[in-house]
């Protein structure tokens, strides 16, 4: 990922706080027939050595899985708070568009998972991630009678990180006048997105 120095993110804390806030990550391989790519939703593991792991699943009919057993590094991108940003809020009047983001890109080796017992402990374990806590929430339980047939259905996998690449790109190359104007055009935007990048600008400013 191309990523000016200004623009770069190398804090841990920071990217693992992106994948758990915005897991729904693509998934880019490379086998016989070239490029594939597949949007799934992830889990961070972090072992208590420190190791970090990408959990996830897809379809069996998905034949990118397939791919794995290459044994060949993949890519999978996460995209956090975007939002178009407009000249007319600089100071500056010489000045083009431009568009506000941050993403991290992670890159490991997938392994297939071949124990049932630990793909459930894996689906289970994304439930609780996107459910949330508290008792109203949908848990596996509920589908049990049929819960076989849908393991069966879907492939688990395993992506150990071999590295983290962060690109926080908030106008930190423009003045402070500049970013203000940024940060106040942005804070009652209707888009979350939006107004996350307001806020990620905002802290910028305070540091």
């Amino acid at each position: 990922m191309y990523t000016p120095r200004s623009f770069r993110e190398e804090d841990p804390e920071v990217l693992h706080d992106l994948i758990r806030r915005h897991g729904f990550g693509v998934l880019f391989a490379h086998g016989p027939g070239g490029p594939t790519a597949t949007h799934l939703p992830f889990v961070l593991d972090i072992a208590e050595d420190g190791t970090r792991t990408l959990v996830a699943h897809m379809a069996r009919a998905n034949p990118q899985w397939k791919d794995f057993q290459a044994r060949q590094q993949v890519l999978v991108v996460f995209q956090g708070a975007q939002s178009y940003i407009s000249p007319t809020w600089y100071q500056e009047p010489v000045a083009v568009p431009t568009w506000n983001y941050a993403a991290v890109h992670v890159y490991g080796v997938p392994r297939l998972v071949e124990d049932p017992a630990v793909l459930r402990t894996q689906v289970e374990a994304l439930v609780r991630q996107y459910e949330g806590p508290g008792p109203d929430g949908w848990d596996m339980a509920q589908a049990e009678p049929k819960m076989e047939a849908l393991l069966r259905a879907i492939v688990g996998f395993e992506i150990p990180v071999d590295r983290m690449e962060g690109k926080w790109k908030f106008n930190q190359n423009r003045s402070r006048e500049d970013r203000e104007g940024v940060v106040r055009a942005l804070e009652g935007a209707e888009d979350p997105l939006v107004r996350e990048t307001a806020e990620i600008m905002r802290r910028g400013l305070e540091e």
